[in-house]
Order: C-alpha cells, then structure tokens, then sequence
C-alpha cells in the first residue's frame, strides 16, 4: 500500500514536480535531487510518489487535470528561469522576436513614438540587444510597449 502524505509534503512535493519544466539541465537535475530527498524526509520512495499522483481524495486525475497540472509547471519552470537570467537578448519563453529584432522595428518608426527620450531608447536598445546585452525588466516593458504602439 502506497504511503500518503502530509499537506506540506504534498505542497513541497508540487512545487519540485513543477520546476521540472525548466528548460535548465541543471535545474532539472537540482529539482531530481531535491525530490529524492523530499520523499526519504517524510519516509517514502518514488513508488509511493508514483502511487499519489493519480488520486486526489480518492479519486483518479482526469487528462485534462493532467495537462493543467503540467500547463503549470511548466509555467513555473519558465518564471524560474526568468528570475535566474533576468530578462535577456530573447524573450524569455522564446515566443515573438527576439529583442533586437524588436528594437529595429521600434527604430523603422521613430515618427510614431511620443518624444525625444524615447526616440533615444530605441536607438540605445538596438544598439544594446545587437550584442546580446541585456534589458531590465523596466527596459524590456518600456520597449514592448513601444512596439505594440508602433506595430497598430
């Protein structure tokens, strides 16, 4: 009979399982580890782990709680990322242009943005993303703000 487990453990237990969705060697392999030790702290292998997951108060998880499960580490695993490598030369989950590719459109329109001070950041951004430089978060939100303006 599969050993059950504390709410804690449950919580702790989701949150690893959702890190798995990393796109990190690494952190997948940190996330493995921290599993294994997880499970022999509250006195239970990967059987009993394997034995949880379909049952949620008794009952059998459905597929699409499976995919909304997965939806959201997967999700987690992206935000776990993002806060380990800030925001970077591409968008983080790698969907859209990359930035630079962002800037130089921004930088096609520069009679369409609001002033001076913008026109500048444009221009600083391509400069900036073409070597792979990164953007802060408040960088990165000003100049996809510009671009959705510029892109109507």
């Amino acid at each position: 009979m599969a050993r059950t487990f504390e709410p804690t453990v449950i919580d702790k237990l989701g949150k690893l399982l959702r890190l798995l969705g990393s796109n990190r060697d690494g952190e997948i392999l940190g996330t493995v580890a921290a599993l294994q030790r997880t499970l022999q702290g509250a006195g239970a292998d990967w059987h009993d782990l394997a034995e949880n997951i379909g049952k949620v108060n008794g009952a059998k998880f459905t597929e699409e709680d499976a995919k909304e499960i997965y939806a959201a580490g997967v999700q987690d695993g992206r935000s776990a990322a993002e806060a380990e490598r800030g925001v970077g030369f591409h968008n983080v989950d790698d969907e859209g242009p990359p930035w630079h590719a962002i800037a130089q459109e921004c930088a096609q329109h520069l009679d369409q943005l609001r002033d001076e001070r913008e026109r500048q950041f444009v221009q600083d951004m391509v400069r900036r993303t073409v070597h792979r430089g990164r953007l802060s978060e408040k960088q990165a939100k000003w100049l996809r703000d510009i671009y959705t303006r510029v892109r109507r």
